[in-house]
């Protein structure tokens, strides 16, 4: 019988901390004698003085090695205390250090972490510097601003709907100047007549006065709907100002990242504020992915590895990268409609197989490959199989092919021998 090696013991020394919103439990392991570990258990609470002692406490037992769980947002307290002073503050996903059912607690989660620690059995989370993390919060507090405008213009169209006008179906936009000066005869509390709805439109509306007026005959809003629409109004314009701001406050800091910015503008589909975007969520270091698959697995672009028996479950994309992957998709859907064919023609191929829903997150996936490759090597986007035409040079090299048997096939029907073709065709290639 093969005899079974122990697991390796990475870390002599290290800290497995159970993280909660009003305390702390850590466990330091010395295992400086490999035989008899020493294990040495504290609790602290989450205001900074007592974090402080924590830090000081870890000094004491000659530890500069920490572990804990992502937590919510309650690891962060613990992490900015730490970060200068330790070597390494390794945040964790919890199912990577998930315990038995029924036999935890918070001493046991603690040692429990702490042991898988020392034993390399933990995968660190990815996080980036303190420059990118301030980057991320502000990108990611515009996209909820963002869906929160939508959320307001959804409702402005609700209220409309419900009173019967159909504003929606003859401008383009709700939100256009014609419409929002008719949203305002419809709201106000003067009377008013179809020509005064009419001047209200602009000369170059496509509908005609006839489908206007009749989707501005509708039920009377009463008081408490016109106070409605008002503060939807009034609060969609807040939101839109606070973006505008965001906006200045998000290119002030994304200067600094100007070379690599311009680097993911070069890609088809990929505009400036999606580029500070992807900056923010991955970084501008590729060192901590160390693979394109790595980072693509990161940001839930690949099937999930689900096996047993060997039988393949279910094969989804799994959840992570919750805001890097819908940039990426909206870029990808922007690149296919690129004036660059390139994953126009990546994309037909994929979704005449397996549909248009598994092709936009091949796209997607293949964005961020190049993305990785650039950043890695500081080289512009030009894929390897891309011809000077921008298509894949597979697919440029099965066209040559299928024209080139339509040349020989005509000529055969012209009454051209093979043997004179062959002819034709060594020398047309020793000319060339």
């Amino acid at each position: 019988m093969a005899k079974v090696k122990p697991m390796d013991v990475t870390l002599p020394i290290a800290c497995g901390v159970d993280v909660h919103k009003r305390f702390i439990v850590a466990v330091v392991c010395d295992a400086s004698d490999p035989l008899h570990p020493a294990y040495f258990k504290k609790r602290f609470s989450t205001f900074t003085n007592d974090l402080i002692r924590f830090d000081h406490w870890l000094l004491e037992h000659g530890c500069r090695h920490v572990c804990m769980e992502s937590t919510g947002k309650y690891w962060i307290p613990v992490f900015n205390v730490l970060e200068s002073d330790m070597e390494e503050v390794r945040i964790v996903n919890p199912k990577w250090v998930k315990a038995v059912r029924d036999e935890k607690d918070d001493d046991k989660d603690a040692m429990w972490i702490v042991n898988k620690y020392r034993h390399g059995e933990t995968k660190k989370s990815f996080i980036p510097d303190w420059t990118i993390r301030k980057l991320r919060e502000l990108t990611r507090l515009r996209i909820k601003y963002v869906q929160q405008c939508t959320q307001e213009k959804n409702r402005l169209i609700n209220s409309l709907t419900c009173r019967n006008y159909k504003l929606d179906m003859v401008f383009s936009s709700v939100f256009s100047k014609s419409a929002q000066k008719i949203i305002d005869l419809l709201i106000g509390e003067d009377p008013y007549t179809k020509e005064d709805i009419l001047c209200c439109v602009d000369s170059r509306c496509r509908a005609s006065q006839e489908d206007i007026l009749e989707a501005c005959n509708g039920f009377e809003f009463d008081a408490v709907e016109k106070k409605i629409i008002a503060h939807t109004r009034q609060h969609l314009q807040f939101l839109e100002e606070q973006i505008r701001t965001l906006d200045e406050e998000i290119d002030m800091l994304a200067a600094q990242y100007k070379k690599e910015i311009d680097l993911l503008m070069s890609v088809p589909g990929i505009g400036r504020m999606s580029a500070i975007k992807i900056i923010a969520e991955i970084g501008n270091n590729m060192d901590p992915f160390y693979t394109a698959d790595k980072l693509t697995r990161w940001a839930g672009l690949v099937p999930g590895r689900n096996e047993s028996a060997g039988k393949k479950n279910s094969r989804h994309i799994t959840k992570g990268g919750k805001y890097l992957k819908p940039v990426l998709v909206e870029c990808a859907w922007a690149a296919i409609k690129a004036q660059n064919p390139y994953y126009r023609y990546k994309f037909n191929g994929i979704a005449g197989r397996q549909g248009k829903k598994r092709a936009i997150i091949a796209i997607a996936r293949k964005i961020l490959v190049s993305i990785w490759s650039m950043l890695k090597d500081g080289a512009e986007w030009h894929p390897k199989d891309m011809d000077d035409n921008g298509r894949p040079r597979e697919l440029s090299l099965r066209k040559a092919k299928r024209n080139f048997k339509t040349v020989i096939r005509d000529l055969l029907d012209l009454g051209k021998t093979k043997e004179e073709i062959a002819i034709d065709l060594v020398t047309i290639i020793n000319q060339s």
